[in-house]
């Protein structure tokens, strides 16, 4: 519900040239892009923090390439040819082993440090980046600082220096030691000038190929990873590094090509993240649809349902409170959601269930956020089991970036609660979409809500989704399919942003202070546009393949002169027109949009009128249709 609310890593600083990505122009023959394993199991893709981040740039001039030539050598592996000058520096430098197949063509990149383009090539372990500026010079060709560009979040602390031994030597560039077993590695395979200096200590890290932990070493060009079950000298190998930055690239056109005027996609910092379940992809289209926000417990759900048919939605959200279906623990009560579910099916409509208030024997008497996040996950099993093929999506929580509804402004406890509820849900549906729950804008970060007597202590929504990210290794990732939003316009039109395109309407209180009209258009929260921020931090961190839901957004309008203070800005036609619009402008920039469900249909009809969420209902207490639900029964379809 609408409410009333006015970690980064530090950045590793390694002075060496980082390589870009990002396809242009080919060279060579055009293979499947399915690559060969090599030695290496891939290590979980835990990102950290890089010098230069590089991005996809189009070049406008083709780089300078060898000519082809007889020393050019196809792949059938992998179905790619790599160029004479690349060939002979992966067979004078370790070939297969140390470089693995070529997974891309050669093609044209551009530089972000020095702007220039360059001759790219992707293999399975590294990039090469071919420089005519330095021709018959060792430097002719050039590795990427791939350890580096996907470690870009990650802060990897230093050691103290101390005198080198033969087993082991202190590396003061980066502030890091080497020692066996991958000391050895290092200086036969190539050392500085095909591994770079380390930019971690060895540490423990789980494989995402075969599921177990070996120890690792991040350098800047690769990954050292110590087999001990493997004889010498297969004990040591190195990470396919080329792939795990080629997937995390991926991620940028994974919604096509992109779209004029939208918002620019994010250079991601992490790879993408497999479901936690073990059920392959995530949800990523094309599960779209115009969703409508109802509240039927104890009315006439068919009247409320064939409003919906009405105006051709096709889903509906139903808010249930934990607390009033399993109390005790063990004791369902679904007949009156049984009967909400049934009558949507009826009409073929789809159902969201936005699960929220724990009971008190979960709280212990609190209000918020259960003590065990298990009882979560044994409610969501018994909801998931008893709906199974009746219900399609389940949001976990809502808005707990606010004291109020979580009782904890802990990023870490709701991950927690989340995965118990997706692991329970996927466990008997896997089928169901689980959807976590949307963090609401809030222009402060404020979390003893010492900014006013009696103030809601809250965090900024941008803030917390961020810390979620960050939390234990990313995790947070692998367990929700689509990510809920409440981007809330206030009295703004829809294509309004701040700073950029702040809504000056004049009639506004005026701040003699600042100069301008001031309310609810002075910081980013108060805008339906804040979803782009919110998108922009789940790109960072290789949520780009998954789609966001509006699980509320809406603008209302008001009577009274001390209703919602935006409500008294914005007419009734104004109401309508608003939500035409973000319907409109998520259609035609947000590809990743999923399901929007607009707040709401009729909370009119069963709370006085003047109570906040009223004035954001498309009905009138008498179940007659404001503007606004004439202008969506009317829109274009």
């Amino acid at each position: 519900m609408h409410k009333r609310l006015v970690v980064s890593a530090s950045l590793l600083l390694i002075a060496l040239l980082v390589l870009s990505s990002g396809p242009v122009a080919t060279y060579g023959q055009e293979g499947p892009g399915t690559p060969t394993a090599g030695a290496s199991s891939t290590a979980t893709r835990t990102p950290g923090t890089s010098t230069t981040p590089t991005t996809p740039v189009a070049s406008a001039t083709p780089a300078a390439s060898p000519t082809t030539s007889a020393g050019d050598r196809h792949f059938p592996e992998t179905g790619f040819t790599v160029p004479a000058v690349f060939i002979k520096y992966w067979d004078s430098h370790g070939g297969l082993p140390v470089f693995g197949f070529p997974i891309s063509a050669a093609r044209t990149e551009k530089n972000l440090t020095d702007g220039k383009d360059y001759l790219t090539q992707y293999f399975e372990r590294n990039r090469f980046e071919y420089h005519p500026e330095f021709k018959d010079t060792p430097n002719e060709v050039l590795l990427g600082l791939l350890g580096v560009e996907l470690n870009r979040w990650r802060t990897f602390d230093p050691v103290e220096p101390f005198t080198d031994t033969s087993s082991k030597i202190y590396m003061a560039p980066t502030k890091h030691s080497l020692a066996e077993p991958f000391l050895s590695y290092w200086n036969k395979n190539g050392g500085l000038g095909i591994f770079g200096y380390p930019i971690s200590e060895p540490f423990d890290e789980k494989s995402a190929t075969d599921g177990k932990t070996y120890q690792v070493q991040y350098f800047q060009r690769n990954r050292f990873e110590y087999h001990p079950e493997n004889q010498a000298p297969y004990d040591v190998l190195l990470g396919l590094l080329g792939i795990d930055f080629m997937e995390m690239q991926a991620q940028m056109t994974v919604w096509g090509p992109p779209i004029a005027g939208g918002i620019p996609v994010q250079q991601p910092i992490m790879q993408p993240a497999k479901p936690a379940d073990g059920s392959g992809k995530f949800l990523k289209g094309p599960t779209v649809g115009d969703g409508m926000i109802i509240h039927s417990y104890y009315l006439d759900y068919n009247r409320i349902m064939n409003n919906v048919t009405d105006l051709e939605f096709t889903w509906i959200k139903q808010q249930a409170e934990w607390k009033d279906t399993e109390n005790p623990k063990g004791n369902y009560h679904w007949d009156e959601l049984d009967r909400i579910v049934n009558a949507a099916q009826l009409r073929k409509i789809k159902v969201l269930i936005s699960v929220v208030k724990a009971p008190e024997w979960a709280t212990g008497g609190k209000q918020g956020f259960p003590r065990d996040p298990k009882d979560m996950g044994d409610f969501m099993r018994a909801m998931a089991t008893h709906f199974k093929g009746r219900v399609a999506a389940y949001e976990i929580w809502n808005e707990y970036n606010l004291m109020g509804e979580s009782g904890d402004l802990n990023p870490g406890r709701y991950v927690e609660l989340l995965k118990a509820a997706y692991t329970a849900v996927k466990s008997v549906d896997a089928s169901a979409v689980v959807v976590a729950g949307a963090l609401t804008p809030t222009g402060v970060n404020d979390p003893k809500g010492e900014r006013a007597p009696g103030a809601e202590g809250a965090l900024s929504d941008t803030r917390f989704l961020e810390m979620m990210y960050q939390y234990n290794d990313g995790e947070f990732r692998s367990y929700f399919d689509a990510m809920a939003s409440h981007p809330y316009g206030f009295n703004n039109p829809p294509d309004t942003n701040w700073p950029d395109t702040p809504n000056l309407n004049p009639a506004f209180p005026f701040n003699a202070k600042k100069g301008i009209p001031d309310y609810y258009n002075t910081h980013n929260s108060f805008y339906f546009r804040r979803i782009e921020e919110q998108r922009a931090i789940m790109e960072k961190y290789g949520d780009t393949q998954k789609q966001m839901w509006l699980t509320e957004y809406g603008w209302c309008s008001d009577f009274r002169p001390d209703g919602y203070g935006e409500c008294r800005y914005n007419t009734e036609q104004q109401q309508g027109e608003y939500i035409l619009g973000a319907m409109s402008r998520a259609e035609k920039y947000y590809p990743w949009m999923g399901v929007m469900f607009l707040w709401n249909l009729n909370f009119s009809t069963f709370q006085p009128w003047y109570t906040g969420p009223s004035h954001f209902s498309i009905l009138n207490e008498d179940w007659s249709g404001r503007p606004a639900y004439f202008a969506l029964k009317n829109r274009p379809k």
